[in-house]
């Protein structure tokens, strides 16, 4: 089994053992906590069928439209919901930005069809970048107020700026020789790795210790 495989499957068992954990006290957590769990459990099922596909033979290219707009508007929502109640404005700023965005993302696949079947490069790298905005915008924040979800939009930030540039450049990987294209994807499934761990220690710093009150 080689390097990328291995690489790939450990991000995806944190991944796993992340949703089972943040299902642990769901209901009693907030809109902001609930969609990230959400947010969650769609990209594992993502990339559990891409997965398969791949397994299979199968061209899996069109699936990461899937991967590209459930992973936008979800984490919008919980970028929504997460600022709604310490900054309005910020978060009426996420609102109209991520609507027009994915506005712009159905006129792009209406007028361009053909992109379904490809990646998109141009909304990987629009969506990344404005996620990491809304990042930067909660980190700011932080720096006056006690947040929550410090670990995991840390993890948002870290991974959306690496990857928005592995993804959008994913029309020119195929150009390169194997060995840059091997290195890239394996850059990418280890920082993937990260990510998930960073939400993994948010689950352990901030959610645990208020589960465990609550059960007191």
């Amino acid at each position: 089994m080689d390097i990328l495989r291995i690489l790939s499957y450990i991000g995806y068992s944190i991944l796993c053992i992340n949703i089972i954990i943040y299902f642990i006290g769901f209901a009693k957590n907030n809109k902001a906590y609930k969609i990230f769990v959400y947010y969650l459990v769609a990209i594992a099922i993502i990339q559990g069928v891409m997965e398969f596909y791949a397994h299979k033979g199968y061209n899996n290219h069109f699936l990461s439209n899937y991967y590209l707009l459930s992973r936008f508007v979800l984490l919008s929502l919980f970028f929504y919901y997460a600022f709604s109640t310490i900054q309005n404005k910020i978060s009426q700023f996420v609102k109209f930005t991520s609507i027009t965005i994915i506005i712009g993302l159905v006129v792009q696949y209406s007028l361009y069809p053909e992109q379904y079947y490809q990646f998109n490069s141009l909304g990987f790298l629009i969506t990344a970048a404005v996620l990491v905005l809304y990042a930067v915008f909660y980190l700011y924040e932080m720096l006056s107020k006690k947040l929550p979800f410090y670990y995991t939009i840390m993890g948002i930030f870290l991974y959306m700026l690496s990857s928005a540039v592995i993804f959008a450049s994913a029309t020119s990987i195929v150009s390169f020789n194997d060995k840059i294209n091997i290195y890239i994807w394996k850059l990418n499934a280890f920082l993937f790795i990260v990510y998930q761990l960073l939400i993994l220690w948010e689950w352990r710093r901030t959610f645990y210790p208020k589960l465990m009150k609550q059960e007191q």
